[in-house]
C-alpha cells in the first residue's frame, strides 16, 4: 500500500500550489503584418534559447524491490541541482540510505526528451559517486554477503559509485516530478530557483 507521510503531503501540495502560480511560459510572437519573417525568426529563436537554471530538489517517497522491511524507505532528500544545459544537470545534495546511515552524493545527469510534441516527458541517465555506505552496498547475515545492488559498486571506505535511470515531467517551467530507479525506487520533486 502507498503510504505518504504527513510531512510529504505538506511538500506535496506546498509545490503544487507553487506550481499553479508559476504556470507554464507560453511564447508568443507579434504578428502585426509590418513584421518582415527575419524578425519572426530572431525572436523564435531568443525564445528558445535555453538559459541555466538552478533547482531545489527533495524526495516525496522511496521503496525498495523486495525486503522492503529492512531498508530505510524516508530518505529525506535534499539537494540542489544546477543546468547549466537543458539536457544535463549536475546534483549536490545529503540524503538518509538504505541502511538509514547519512549519505552524500554528488552526480551527473543525462534529460532525454522523445519528442517535441511531448516535451514535457523525459527520461534520465545518471552517476554519481555516494558517501556513507558504512556497510557498504552489501547486506550481510551473519559475516556473508546476501545481496548486492546492480545499480553501485564500493570503491573503497564508505564511497559508492551508482547509477540511475528515470522517468520524469515537467509540470510547470518552475515544478517537476520525476522516479528514478537507484537500487531503490526514488521519486522526487523539483522547484526551479531561477
Amino acid at each position: 500500500m502507498f503510504r505518504i507521510k504527513f510531512k510529504a503531503k505538506i511538500l506535496i501540495a506546498f509545490f503544487l500550489l507553487v506550481g499553479s502560480i508559476f504556470s507554464k511560459e507560453i511564447a508568443s510572437i507579434p504578428e502585426k503584418a509590418m513584421v518582415d519573417e527575419a524578425i519572426k525568426e530572431e525572436i523564435i529563436i531568443e525564445q528558445k534559447k535555453f538559459k541555466p537554471e538552478l533547482r531545489v530538489v527533495t524526495s516525496i517517497y522511496t521503496t525498495h524491490t523486495n525486503d522492503n522491511d529492512i531498508y530505510n524507505n524516508n530518505t529525506n532528500l535534499m539537494g540542489i541541482e544546477y543546468r547549466p544545459l537543458k539536457d544535463f544537470g549536475i546534483n549536490l545534495g545529503y540524503f538518509k540510505n538504505s541502511f538509514n546511515n547519512d549519505s552524500y552524493v554528488l552526480s551527473a545527469g543525462k534529460y532525454l526528451r522523445p519528442s517535441e510534441k511531448l516535451e514535457d516527458f523525459y527520461f534520465t541517465m545518471g552517476v554519481g559517486i555516494v558517501k556513507g555506505y558504512k556497510k557498504v552496498n552489501y547486506i550481510y547475515h551473519n559475516d556473508e554477503v546476501i545481496k548486492k545492488s546492480k545499480f553501485n559498486t564500493n570503491i573503497g571506505g564508505d564511497f559508492i559509485i551508482g547509477a540511475s535511470v528515470g522517468l520524469g515531467y515537467d509540470i510547470t517551467d518552475y515544478f517537476s516530478i520525476n522516479v528514478s530507479y537507484v537500487g531503490a525506487f526514488v521519486s522526487a520533486i523539483t522547484l526551479k530557483l531561477y
